[in-house]
């Protein structure tokens, strides 16, 4: 009887609080509840297939990577259930991915915007503008939205308004770039008359419009890739060329066909390569693999820059070893040149704002620029 009793006495302290826990963590694990329920819902397979314009013997260079590795880092996080197969076989034009990738040819491409038809000309805000930001600044603008609840970003939204089925998330940034290699000195902007050179985007345009510079884009076979520069050198096609910076420009070779390697690279000061997505596709992705596209895309994006800072900064010692030992010359662009470039920079501009799209992403563009440099000028020590 005794031990009866004792079995029945109420529950202490102590024995309430392991109650408890054993409950949570019975629950907590699933314990009771239908396998069903606790079992996570399973994503549909997807395979996608991205173009780019890097082809196999621009590997040595850092951004050669950006687009298998977002195709990586998305397989990875997907835990193989979404990839992505790089096609870089074909020789292909950032225009013509913009329009493959538009017309649903292809899902996605990984491009640079340097286009020559007017119409895309506004889609530069999106990856460099003469004298434009830097590049912390640069990706607080690609990320802005002008009402915090929009879906799309500024940027995104301006391809919806060129009828382009396109969205594109930025996937690689250079970072700040060196003013070229040159095969003279060019002490004043009349140094740049006749000059033949190398060199894409707005610019180029600057150059050839207010510097007399003629580019390669007119050269017959046109525009000379990325690992053909050296050569052009060589065979005299070109006086001049541009690239990124220092590890880009050693790897190509460019320090051995140049004399004088200038900066600051005023074209380009925070240039950024993207991932170009058909909207139909996109659209027919789960939330989930939009998010998961999204996250590769912003750590490629921010290992790519990582890497071009690092590696540019210890090349820069290569560079100057070079010029201490006499086999090239640093030189800064003079002051003039730099005054009538930025000059001449909004003058193209402002003659391209004659379109309603482009002068309506330009002043919100200007005016991003204003606000964000005075608060980036108050960290200058």
């Amino acid at each position: 009887m005794l031990s009866k009793l004792r079995s029945l006495r109420p529950l202490n302290r102590r024995t309430m609080i392991y109650g408890a826990i054993a409950t949570s963590t019975a629950i907590a694990t699933g314990c009771g509840k239908d396998k069903t329920e606790s079992t996570p819902k399973q994503q549909p397979s997807v395979e996608w297939t991205m173009v780019s314009f890097l082809k196999e013997d621009a590997k040595d260079l850092i951004l050669y990577q950006a687009p298998q590795m977002v195709c990586d880092l998305i397989k990875q996080m997907s835990d193989g259930e979404f990839t992505i197969t790089l096609d870089n076989s074909e020789n292909i034009a950032t225009e013509d991915i913009l329009k493959k990738v538009s017309d649903g040819d292809v899902q996605c491409g990984y491009s640079g915007i340097y286009y020559n038809d007017a119409t895309y000309k506004v889609l530069f805000f999106g990856s460099a503008v003469p004298f434009g930001l830097t590049p912390q600044e640069q990706n607080a603008w690609l990320l802005y939205k002008k009402n915090p609840n929009d879906k799309l970003t500024f940027m995104q939204g301006i391809y919806k308004e060129l009828d382009l089925n396109v969205i594109p998330f930025p996937a690689g940034g250079t970072g700040a770039q060196m003013g070229g290699w040159f095969n003279k000195e060019v002490k004043s902007p009349n140094g740049f008359n006749d000059l033949v050179m190398r060199i894409p985007g707005l610019g180029a345009e600057v150059l050839r419009d207010y510097f007399g510079v003629k580019l390669d884009e007119n050269l017959p076979g046109g525009s000379i890739p990325i690992t053909q520069i050296k050569n052009a050198f060589k065979e005299g096609k070109i006086k001049a060329a541009e690239w990124i910076g220092p590890y880009d420009d050693l790897q190509l070779g460019l320090h051995e066909v140049a004399e004088y390697y200038y900066y600051p690279g005023w074209w380009e000061p925070s240039t950024t390569f993207d991932v170009q997505v058909n909207i139909a596709a996109w659209d027919k992705l789960s939330s989930k693999y939009q998010e998961i596209f999204k996250a590769a895309c912003f750590e490629t994006h921010t290992r790519i820059l990582a890497e071009y800072d690092q590696k540019n900064s210890e090349k820069l010692g290569e560079i100057l070893y070079l010029e201490t030992s006499g086999q090239i010359k640093v030189r800064k662009f003079d002051n003039s040149i730099i005054k009538q470039a930025k000059e001449s920079t909004n003058s193209l501009l402002a003659g391209y704002a004659q379109d309603k799209t482009f002068k309506k992403v330009y002043e919100e563009w200007f005016d991003f620029k204003e606000r964000i440099r005075k608060w980036s000028d108050l960290s200058i020590m």
